[in-house]
C-alpha cells in the first residue's frame, strides 16, 4: 500500500495519469439522496458539483457500507423498488473519484438486496459472510439458507449447553 493510501480504502478512480487526490472526504447519505432525487434542487446541484470535482481528482469521495445501507433504506421508504435503487447506487459506485471501503462487500450487498429476498442488513451480512473465512451467519432468519455461499447457524445450536 502506498504512502498516500489509508488502510482499508482503495485509491479513487480520478483523472487518469494524474496524481492522487490531495484529500479524502467521507460522503454522507443525504448527498447521495440529493444526487439521485434532484431534490431540493439547490442541494442536488451542489451534490452533482461535488461528484464532478471528485471525478476531476480534486478530492477522493469515500462511500461506506453504513451510508449505502442508509441510502437503500431511505430509497425503499420512498417507494423505490430494491432493484431500481440498487441499480442507481451501483452506477454511483462506478463514478470516477469514488472510493469504496470494501468494494466486494458493497457490490455484493446491493446485488443481493436488489433481488428483493433480503433486507439490506441481511444482504450486507450475506455479502460479508461470502468474503470472510467460514461464510456463516448466526441468525434465526432462514432466508440466509437460500443464499449461495452462506451458511446459517441457528443460535440454538451454536453453543451446546453443558
Amino acid at each position: 500500500m502506498g504512502d498516500d493510501e489509508e488502510e482499508g480504502v482503495g485509491r479513487a478512480r480520478g483523472a487518469p495519469g494524474g496524481p492522487g487526490p490531495a484529500r479524502t472526504l467521507l460522503c454522507d447519505t443525504n448527498v447521495l439522496i440529493r444526487l439521485l432525487t434532484g431534490d431540493p434542487p439547490e442541494q442536488a446541484r451542489a451534490a452533482v458539483a461535488a461528484f464532478e470535482a471528485a471525478a476531476e481528482g480534486r478530492f477522493a469521495l469515500v462511500l461506506t457500507d453504513v451510508v449505502l445501507a442508509e441510502a437503500c433504506s431511505v430509497l425503499a421508504s420512498a417507494g423505490v423498488a430494491p432493484a431500481e435503487a440498487a441499480g442507481h447506487l451501483l452506477r454511483i459506485l462506478d463514478l470516477p473519484g469514488v472510493e469504496l471501503v470494501d468494494e466486494t462487500v458493497l457490490r455484493g450487498t446491493l446485488e443481493l438486496w436488489s433481488e428483493g429476498k433480503l433486507d439490506v442488513a441481511d444482504a450486507y451480512l450475506a455479502a460479508l459472510a461470502r468474503r470472510i473465512r467460514g461464510g456463516a451467519v448466526l441468525s434465526f432468519d432462514r432466508d440466509f439458507e437460500r443464499v449461495p455461499g452462506v451458511t446459517r447457524v441457528d443460535p440454538g445450536t451454536a453453543a451446546p449447553s453443558e
